[in-house]
């Protein structure tokens, strides 16, 4: 197989971009399928954003992606054109912590097209997902987040590498709304199939690896068009949703029309506000009332119909519940992250210096308002106070995706 003047020609190799700790086991799933066909891993490297990489006198140096000037030096081991070699930089450089290395990965595999070279034609993206982005495990294992507008820019830098993905399977959380997978084939013109989920996905141990050698199959060769009901009989596979070149948007099971989702989502508010507030502990954070209003927010959000006056609102209320289902995650890393913050603001105060991860949400809202309040009383006001004041009002009170990201959840 070659690369032409053209275009690539298809091919049945798979590259497979993880953001979790099991990418290789799911990438032998779709070896395991297809022996013949190669199948490339991109994961996170040796340390956070560091990659080694064969420069023009063929030794191998650690590249830190850190830095600007790392990722400068970086790409000028891929062999592109300066002017071509300025976007790769900006677009690895536009992703967030610890997910420059996986993008940087890609670029690599990628630059073989952009000098006439084979690429795989088909493409998985793997981890936890709320539909505009990819991150990693929490706990033990921390990943960055890897959002689907970096991932656009290096598709933009690198145009001949995008136009050769034919296969594209997103195997994570609701990507399968029509105007989300709309948003993903963007970046690339000459899709012919995606594969998403219109709702939860499993993980790698409870049939993702069983869906993904299903997918292969269904992939495999020409192919212009796929079933929506390819994954009957599989945890999970009523949440398939497809789109072919051929045949368009589909769903596994019957979708409730968007005025029934607009009722849904009102009468759920109640609930919502009740987590909100603090009066309602999440209990499991795969069901009950509030796993439910965030499924009906997401479907909602993959309507096309949906005008952008209503969407803004759907994606700030996305934002909030998803981090409601996951407070104990996003407390923990909260007060983390920002420990020595929390340490001199409330100290200014002479108030007690609190733990937020011991705190309920009740609890924590009521010492954020305790604090507001006491820093209002002051005048002058304490400079390290006011500076954690917007940490607490917009991060944990709020839960204002600026301030609180995704991959903390």
């Amino acid at each position: 197989m070659n690369m032409t003047s053209v275009g690539p020609r298809r091919n049945d190799d798979t590259l497979v971009l993880g953001m979790n700790p099991h990418t290789q086991t799911e990438a032998e799933a779709i070896q395991k399928s297809n022996p013949s066909a190669r199948v490339t891993t991109v994961q996170d490297s040796f340390q956070n954003d560091r990659l080694q990489a064969r420069g023009s006198d063929g030794g191998m140096r650690v590249q830190d992606l850190r830095t600007e000037a790392g990722i400068r030096s970086f790409v000028a081991t891929l062999g592109l054109p300066l002017a071509q070699a300025q976007q790769v930089v900006a677009a690895i450089a536009s992703a967030g912590e610890d997910a420059r290395d996986e993008l940087a990965q890609l670029a690599q595999v990628w630059a073989r097209a952009e000098k006439g070279g084979v690429i795989p034609s088909r493409l998985v993206l793997s981890g936890h997902s709320g539909g505009t982005g990819l991150w990693g495990d929490e706990g033990s294992f921390r990943n960055g987040l890897l959002s689907r507008s970096s991932l656009a820019r290096l598709a933009a830098a690198m145009p001949r590498a995008a136009a050769g993905v034919e296969d594209l399977c997103i195997a994570a959380c609701y990507n399968g709304g029509e105007a989300t997978m709309a948003a993903w084939r963007a970046l690339f013109p000459n899709l012919q199939t995606m594969w998403a989920y219109d709702g939860s996905a499993p993980g790698t141990f409870s049939g993702a690896t069983a869906h993904l050698a299903r997918w292969e199959k269904a992939t495999r060769g020409e192919v212009d068009s796929l079933r929506p009901d390819l994954l009957r009989g599989l945890r999970k596979g009523e949440n398939l949703a497809v789109w072919s070149r051929l045949e368009g948007h589909q769903t596994a099971t019957v979708r409730a029309s968007t005025a029934d989702l607009r009722a849904r989502h009102a009468a759920g508010h109640a609930a919502f506000e009740r987590y909100f507030q603090g009066d309602e502990v999440v209990r499991d954070a795969q069901r009950g009332p509030l796993r439910e209003h965030y499924n009906t927010v997401q479907a909602l959000l993959g309507r096309p119909e949906l005008p952008a006056s209503e969407r803004t609102g759907l994606e700030r209320a996305r934002d909030q519940t998803l981090r409601l289902l996951f407070y104990g995650n996003v407390s923990a890393r909260f007060q983390e992250t920002h420990r020595a913050a929390i340490q001199r603001g409330f100290s200014a105060l002479g108030l007690n210096v609190p733990d937020f991860c011991r705190l309920d949400r009740q609890g924590a809202l009521a010492l954020i308002q305790s604090f507001e309040v006491e820093l209002g009383r002051r005048n002058p006001r304490p400079v390290e106070a006011q500076r954690l004041l917007p940490l607490l009002t917009e991060g944990l009170r709020d839960l204002q995706r600026s301030r609180i990201p995704d991959n903390w959840l």
